[in-house]
């Protein structure tokens, strides 16, 4: 009886120290490698930021997470989001600032590893160094309202 569970108690280790291949995964574990991570335009963010969603869908109520690339120099105008917003940068550099106003020399440089988590209706505003890569993982539904409407890329008529 000892030595049977010593043989279970050894299967059983192997089994938890085994990993999982992805045709053998189990319904809902989710694994998005960087390499094949499916980049597309956002409507909601000024031309040039790609997203790409990882988990869940920001469209809806409930957890999501996506990442969102953005070009040197690349500039988000002021603007607020309806519920919580975390982030985290994986790349490149978020100069994140507060206000109303565009003011580059009021941001705060976030590297690479940073974590942020701003209040729902905070306004903010950010410029990228490098191209930078933010992680955003909140509930949906996720929307984004500019301070000033003229900034709204999905405003009709706009480049």
């Amino acid at each position: 009886m000892e030595r049977r569970l010593g043989v279970l108690a050894a299967l059983v280790l192997l089994l938890a120290t085994t990993p999982v291949l992805a045709e053998d995964a189990t319904p809902g574990w989710v694994v998005h490698e960087p390499d094949a991570l499916d980049w597309r335009p956002s409507s909601s963010l000024p031309a040039g930021a790609l997203v790409a969603v990882l988990d869940g869908d920001p469209d809806q109520e409930g957890f999501f997470t996506m990442r969102i690339k953005m070009p040197d120099g690349y500039r988000v105008p002021p603007h607020w989001h309806a519920k919580q917003e975390r982030v985290t940068v994986l790349s490149g550099v978020l100069n994140l600032g507060h206000g109303g106003t565009f003011d580059p020399k009021g941001t705060k440089p976030l590297a690479a590893g940073t974590y942020s988590s701003m209040p729902p209706g905070m306004q903010h505003f950010a410029f990228m160094t490098d191209e930078t890569v933010l992680q955003l993982s909140t509930m949906g539904p996720w929307t984004v309202t500019y301070v000033h409407p003229e900034d709204d890329p999905r405003k009709a008529g706009r480049d």
